[in-house]
């Protein structure tokens, strides 16, 4: 992603489409590049855990990976440092919740799950706050 023109090519896209096709950049190709990259870890991560852990395919073999995916790249703000981080706090969330809830009767593993939308929700509201101050000089020339 940061050393490779694909990867440039690909940032670019996902910024700023409009410019990235100003620049002479293929937007639908490094979409169709990204998609298959992005469906191609995937279904890495689902080999290794259907033959590693299993051994074979079971339904509901992947409870709420998805969502905990988006997440992730939300919280790492999807840059790989940022993801890797983002990716071992949900996970010791994940692992921590499900131990505790064998330990306690109180604290249930849906604390992970409160916890987890409590931080997007966070991250999320940092978007918020910048959309306002940017949004707020304007607003004062108008009543000015």
């Amino acid at each position: 992603m940061w050393k490779m023109v694909v990867g440039y090519e690909m940032r670019a896209v996902g910024q700023n489409e409009s410019a990235a096709r100003a620049a002479g950049i293929n937007s639908g190709r490094m979409r169709i590049i990204a998609m298959a990259v992005a469906g191609g870890l995937a279904g890495l991560v689902g080999v290794g855990e259907v033959l590693g852990n299993a051994g074979k395919f079971k339904v509901g073999f992947s409870p709420e990976y998805g969502f905990i995916g988006i997440a992730v790249a939300l919280l790492g703000r999807n840059h790989p440092a940022g993801v890797v981080a983002a990716a071992l706090l949900f996970g010791a969330l994940h692992k921590g919740a499900a131990a505790l809830d064998l330990e306690t009767e109180r604290v249930t593993q849906e604390l992970s799950l409160v916890l987890q939308a409590l931080i997007i929700l966070s991250v999320s509201a940092d978007g918020l706050w910048s959309w306002l101050r940017r949004r707020e000089p304007r607003a004062a020339l108008l009543k000015g």
